[in-house]
């Protein structure tokens, strides 16, 4: 539950707002707008745009060769390439990590039970990734032993001392803005990010141009669709609904895949808390409904809603949740792998929506609610 809550957040409910220059990179990003990579012969510096709603910009100097670095750009944290241990505070991080082959570079982790991964559940069980605590509050005294090069971790701002011991005894701590961007397609070329740090440039654009292609391929194909389905998303958490705004993240993808989101004109870019009454006079047409919280089955959603019977989406059984697959201890994969594939995401939503395409699909995060 408290994975689901974390990540709710992180999709729902933070938006940006101003920005604050601090050097000069070269933006070749397709879709992300929250980092910007320059590569230099010596070193490459990597600027964070709002790592959280409101915060300064951060740059970072990645280099193998420090003494070459101009003493212009001493003052930022430094990186030291290559790679050999880190740590990581979300598991969203994960799939890069799985990716660019380089999982053994993982040292350490908070709530290690989180983790659904079979290839870092393997490790762990291995003792190569240690527990460090949570990530509201890491082990210090932990984490300082370990001697990472580098921590990369989610920021909302309030946290931020949290970190500090360890940028003052020289571990540089990076912030992931991945959450921040409103596209998928711009999430998931983050994977730029990882493979800057790690020396993989070049592999990491392959990835990344084979996840856009599959993507836009699928997008395309729908957007010449005539009869879109309508969609709602979301769950009941006592007596209000939590579902997403119109210009979310998760939005995005019910547009991309062909759907009619029931709040589509709405401007909000996080979630909306709505009465149950209100919720109600839209959610019984529905052809579709996705992410309806934690129930198991339709039964379990019968109990908190008695008039759910009468529903489209209940009477013809197009029900959907994301926790098809979930790793040893229970976290649900959708959770650790669904920001940096946003193509299964969009190929699996495609599917549901049009159903006749389903025949001989497998899909990779949802099931239907039975």
């Amino acid at each position: 539950m408290k994975q689901f809550l974390v990540l709710t957040i992180f999709i729902f409910f933070f938006s940006c707002s101003q920005k604050e220059a601090s050097v000069h990179t070269t933006d070749s990003n397709d879709f992300a707008q929250h980092f910007h990579i320059q590569q230099q012969k010596d070193y490459a510096i990597l600027k964070i745009d709002e790592a959280w709603p409101g915060s300064k910009d951060f740059t970072y100097i990645l280099s193998k060769t420090p003494k070459k670095i101009p003493d212009s750009l001493l003052k930022y944290p430094l990186v030291k390439l290559p790679l050999q241990r880190i740590i990581l505070t979300s598991t969203t991080y994960l799939p890069a990590l799985e990716m660019l082959q380089e999982t053994d570079k993982l040292i350490a982790f908070p709530h290690t039970e989180y983790i659904s991964s079979p290839v870092f559940r393997k490790r762990i069980d291995a003792h190569k990734i240690e527990e460090i605590g949570s990530g509201l509050q890491l082990n210090t005294e932990k984490v300082l032993s370990l001697q990472a090069q580098l921590i990369i971790a989610f920021s909302s701002g309030k946290d931020q001392k949290n970190y500090q011991i360890f940028q003052q005894n020289k571990i540089p701590v990076l912030y992931n803005a991945d959450w921040m961007e409103k596209s998928p397609l711009g999430r998931a070329e983050w994977i730029k990010v990882f493979g800057v740090l790690f020396g993989k440039e070049k592999v990491a654009d392959s990835i990344f141009n084979q996840i856009k292609s599959n993507y836009l391929q699928i997008k395309n194909t729908i957007a010449k669709k005539q009869d879109k389905p309508s969609v709602f998303q979301g769950g009941l958490f006592g007596d209000k609904w939590f579902v997403p705004g119109g210009k979310t993240y998760a939005v995005q993808l019910i547009r991309d895949a062909g759907g009619q989101y029931l709040w589509n004109e709405d401007e909000h870019q996080g979630s909306l808390k709505l009465n149950y009454e209100n919720v109600l006079l839209k959610l019984p047409q529905a052809d579709i409904w996705l992410n309806p919280g934690m129930a198991n089955n339709k039964s379990e959603l019968l109990e908190d809603i008695p008039q759910l019977n009468s529903f489209k989406s209940y009477k013809t059984n197009r029900i959907f949740t994301y926790n098809l697959k979930k790793g040893k201890t229970g976290g649900v994969l959708y959770f650790e792998q669904a920001t940096a594939h946003p193509d299964w995401v969009l190929s699996d939503l495609y599917h549901i929506f049009y159903p006749s395409k389903s025949k001989d699909y497998t899909f990779h995060f949802y099931k239907q609610l039975p």
